[in-house]
């Protein structure tokens, strides 16, 4: 057994290293890298920002590293829809029916030989992008709070939008409200999708309040910083006036104030030093113990506008309403983001693959084009489907194609590290966990089954 499964890694390992050495003496590889270098190289400084620390960073993270993203993916894409295709074609594929090399390692060769060069080529892309941050950090003299960071973000204490839209619906069914003609399941998908963007309303004179339960306790003398983003009505932002009041309830009676009257569109912050919330004796016990944890807080923001002359403001509170505490350094998180992104390449190697084994090279970019279209349609398409349109026959294929590659891609692209990393917050561990489980492993496993049996009666035919 063990024999037998030692032979198999190096038959693996030898169509890897083949497919590895076959792809460097290939010119997409030479393109590839020279499109990459363009990006990574040209692109910051021909993009220009607001010249400040913050535009700086924009630019170098979400679009030098977004578009030299964008191009791995298609190359990715592209290369493994040419790979079995291309040997099937040349009837090369058919000497592996006369030879001791299953489909399956045929496969998982091939696939690992993209992931190794996806993992070099995105190695070299985040190198240079973090090479030319640390020297314009260094070149400006950028100060400690210009710096990116990595924060943990923790959302308010509030039910689940399921949990949410549960409510909703039985309060509907008690009043009688529940829309005639639509299924119970059908009404609780469409609440529990307006639940995730419900925005709270906050007229002048009002104050709402959140509770927060930090994952890793604060020490005292650690920070945490208010993150809230207000929608108001541009003519009278200037008339809009506010207080958010920060409390801990480990240390019951005091209360940070701060007063707010800047209602952009840019997200609010302030940071609050938990230093604040001890008294004098309080302070004196926590240093002698080595610090109490902080983790359960209250927000409250109080509209203090003139009723006259303000709007009310609007808030999501599931999305624009945050506390952000320490969450190690930037550059762990720089390379959680690096793995993330490597796990997503990981799966459009795999579906190219398939692709490739089931297809010729015209069909399989063809169909890779159509899947894709579908992953940017496929959320337009499920929020406005109604029960009557899937009700008609013709429709219902289309819709739960849609449904299907929609359930797979968000779940796909559910980590967004560009963003995280452009707004200092932390990609957890669990998260990335479950991302590269999803990517890495159950995905592409479901996709080798599929592609393997499609190889191996076309090699199979080929030999006949």
């Amino acid at each position: 057994m063990i024999k037998a499964v030692t032979q198999s890694v190096r038959r693996i390992g030898g169509v890897a290293l083949l497919a590895v050495r076959a792809s460097l003496r290939t010119k997409v590889v030479a393109s590839l890298l020279v499109l990459l270098t363009v990006c990574v190289a040209v692109l910051p400084g021909v993009v220009k920002g607001d010249g400040t620390p913050e535009g700086d960073v924009h630019i170098l993270l979400a679009y030098t590293l977004g578009f030299a993203f964008g191009i791995q993916c298609l190359a990715t894409l592209w290369a493994s829809c040419a790979l079995f295709a291309a040997e099937i074609d040349s009837e090369r594929m058919s000497l592996s029916a006369v030879k001791p090399v299953r489909a399956a390692e045929f496969w998982a060769g091939k696939w690992l030989a993209l992931l190794a060069l996806n993992a070099a080529v995105l190695l070299v892309v985040y190198a240079g992008v973090y090479a030319q941050l640390a020297w314009r950090m260094h070149r400006s003299g950028w100060e400690a709070a210009d710096r990116p960071v990595s924060r943990r973000v923790t959302r308010p204490v509030l039910p689940t939008p399921r949990e949410e839209a549960r409510q909703t619906f039985e309060l509907m069914r008690q009043k009688d409200l529940l829309p005639k003609g639509l299924s119970e399941k059908a009404v609780l998908r469409a609440l529990e999708e307006k639940a995730q963007e419900r925005y709270d309303v906050i007229n002048p004179g009002e104050q709402v309040r959140w509770q927060f339960r930090l994952a890793r306790p604060l020490r005292e003398g650690e920070p945490v910083t208010v993150r809230v983003k207000f929608d108001t009505e541009y003519s009278t932002r200037e008339h809009v006036k506010g207080v958010c009041r920060l409390s801990c309830r480990e240390r019951p009676g005091k209360t940070v104030e701060v007063a707010l009257d800047d209602f952009t569109q840019n997200a609010l912050e302030f940071a609050v030093d938990t230093r604040a919330f001890a008294s004098e004796e309080a302070g004196k016990e926590a240093s002698r113990s080595g610090g109490n944890g902080l983790r359960e807080f209250e927000l409250v923001f109080l509209h203090a506008g003139d009723p006259h002359k303000s709007s009310a403001l609007m808030v999501r509170f599931r999305q624009d309403v945050a506390l952000l505490t320490p969450g190690g350094s930037f550059e762990a998180n720089f390379a959680r983001a690096a793995c993330v992104q490597w796990g997503v390449l990981a799966l459009l190697a795999a579906f190219g693959l398939t692709l490739s084994a089931c297809f010729s090279l015209p069909v399989a970019a063809f169909v890779a084009t159509v899947l894709l279209v579908l992953t940017m349609v496929g959320n337009s398409v499920v929020q406005v489907v109604t029960e009557e349109d899937e009700a008609l026959w013709r429709n219902r294929i289309g819709i739960w194609v849609s449904r299907g590659v929609h359930g797979a891609s968000s779940q796909a692209m559910s980590v967004e590290p560009l963003k995280a990393l452009t707004n200092g917050e932390r990609i957890e561990v669990g998260v990335l966990g479950a991302s590269l489980a999803w990517n890495v492993a159950w995905l592409p496993l479901l996709l080798a089954v599929a592609g393997c049996a499609v190889l191996r009666r076309r090699e199979l035919a080929d030999a006949d």
